[in-house]
């Protein structure tokens, strides 16, 4: 058992009841992410790419350039757990590639951090300097979000 099904385990055990609405699952993915001001994810959450496109046309929105990098901790339908190098701030909007094994092409969603040990990210690891923040998903295309619900049910089909 990691340390995240620890702390679940210890916390399940001080009978504190978990607050989210999806189950989550463990899983380490590469992550691409791009930061956006509010105003340009507002416009991203209303395209119809998000909701009633196939996932080739999320392809061809517009994107910032700067793009960082990261690795999933754990995902669920709702959001993920992201782990990155760099801090990311509690509110920041942010657009994410993310890639599912066995899925030819990454899975794009819009996401808010709502989640952040300190306004600046917790540090997982303080000689790499990696920093954890938690993601919830604001707007994403239906069969992308299909995807992620059978990638969770195939991975506790596993266990």
């Amino acid at each position: 058992m990691n340390a995240a099904g620890a702390a679940a385990m210890e916390t399940a055990h001080k009978g504190i009841l978990e607050q989210r609405k999806h189950e989550r699952i463990v899983a380490t993915m590469q992550i691409k992410y791009y930061i956006v001001e509010k105003e340009y994810a507002e416009k991203l959450a209303r395209e119809s790419a998000y909701k009633d496109t196939r996932v080739e046309h999320l392809r061809d929105l517009p994107m910032p350039r700067t793009m960082l990098s990261g690795v999933t901790e754990n995902i669920s339908v709702g959001g993920l757990a992201l782990v990155t190098e760099q801090p990311i701030a509690l509110g920041t909007c942010v657009v994410v590639d993310l890639t599912i094994p066995n899925l030819p092409l990454p899975l794009r969603a819009l996401a808010e951090v709502v989640r952040s040990e300190s306004d600046s990210g917790q540090v997982v690891d303080k000689t790499i300097r990696s920093y954890r923040s938690g993601l919830k998903i604001v707007a994403i295309n239906k069969d992308d979000m299909k995807r992620i619900e059978n990638y969770i049910i195939e991975q506790k089909l596993k266990k």
